[in-house]
């Protein structure tokens, strides 16, 4: 079988690793001339995401297509909807449509009776409307931020009057205002759904960000067992709302014990990667399984593990600590391969086998 996948960085690379030793070729499409798939053996397509000619002739090379990066073209997942009868595509185009655009996304959760942040869809014909959520704010562009990217706090009234200065020059820009939640924690369920419906999930993973970029994912979740069964459910019942196949990122934010969905990525998820070494099966195998049809393990039960984000701000210096705790097994080192580390950017990142407290202080400054 030959699995096509849109897009070619670290999440393809590591779907890659895994799909090549159960036999499947696989394929990566996407405008970079160099990326972490090719550094692994993946055949590539070097195009954009908008060339539909490209994209027809590279569904013809496959017999399955998946993503890795979700910020595709809507125009481009429109195509891929009416192209699916022919080829395979999981999860479906539609899920991306959702999770690309904050207006749609939060009303899709609150539909399926979720507890969300407040929030308002501001496009220049609602800016004079009045928005009656209290300060601090969130505002963020509707489509295609990460990490932080595309978004600003708002304190008061004065402040949120210089953003609607320059909020539309275009005309056609939409933001999403959303209510600051003061949370106690941020926890996300990373599960996979396969085509026979079922569903299997590691349970929740609490995550630690620095610069609105995750630096921290400790697995299992120091939450009571009540609220992982509580977000499993919410996170199960969202995969099948949207026909999901194959592994799905779904981040919570805690607060007062009550679970608040905040969003969710359509593909394997940055606070999944412990996966690799949580004794048991990745999500990564999870996701290659369900989109090429085989059937569920009948037993995950993964170890405590806990995951650290390598960035490209010190990259020398976190390279020097990470062979320093190479020398105890239970550490792993995955790094993706990229040619250039700049600040911001993920490099890769290192697995700890066991619980926080058993880990060496070095592995908080990587």
């Amino acid at each position: 079988m030959k699995i096509g996948v849109l897009g070619s960085g670290q999440l393809g690379q590591m779907m890659c690793l895994e799909a090549l030793p159960l036999g499947y070729d696989f394929y990566c499409y996407s405008p970079d001339k160099e990326s972490p798939c090719m550094r692994v053996g993946a055949f590539s397509t070097v195009a954009s995401y908008d060339s539909l000619s490209d994209l027809k002739e590279f569904l013809s090379k496959v017999n399955v297509l998946s993503f890795e990066f979700e910020n595709i073209p809507k125009t481009t997942l429109e195509f891929l909807e009416s192209e699916s009868k022919q080829t395979p595509i999981y999860p479906p185009p539609k899920a991306l449509l959702i999770a690309q655009d904050r207006f749609l996304e939060k009303t899709h959760f609150r539909k399926l009776g979720f507890r969300t942040a407040e929030f308002f869809h501001l496009t220049k014909d609602s800016s004079n409307q009045k928005v009656s959520i209290g300060f601090p704010w969130i505002i963020k562009t509707l489509r295609f931020g990460y990490d932080g990217k595309g978004q600003v706090k708002i304190q008061d009234e004065s402040q949120y009057k210089k953003f609607l200065e320059t909020a539309f020059r275009n005309e056609n820009e939409e933001y999403l205002v959303e209510e600051v939640i003061k949370f106690q924690k941020e926890i996300s369920i990373i599960l996979t759904r396969f085509q026979n419906g079922e569903i299997v999930c590691y349970g929740a993973v609490e995550n630690e960000h620095k610069n609105h970029i995750l630096d921290l994912s400790i697995y299992p979740a120091r939450i009571p067992a009540g609220l992982n069964l509580e977000a499993i459910e919410m996170a199960s019942k969202l995969a099948e709302s949207i026909g999901y196949i194959g592994t799905i990122g779904v981040e919570f934010f805690l607060k007062d014990n009550h679970l608040y969905l905040n969003e969710f990525a359509p593909r394997p998820h940055n606070t999944g990667h412990f996966t690799q070494d949580c004794q048991s099966f990745s999500q990564f195998h999870l996701h290659v399984s369900a989109i090429t049809g085989n059937h569920p393990p009948t037993d995950v039960r993964p170890k405590p593990t806990l995951m650290k984000n390598i960035l490209g701000n010190q990259y020398e210096e976190s390279l020097k600590i990470a062979r320093t705790l190479l020398k105890d097994d239970r550490y792993q080192l995955h790094l993706y391969g990229k040619k250039e580390a700049k600040i911001g950017r993920k490099m890769g990142h290192m697995n700890f086998k066991g619980n926080l407290e058993e880990v060496n202080p070095l592995f908080h400054d990587l």
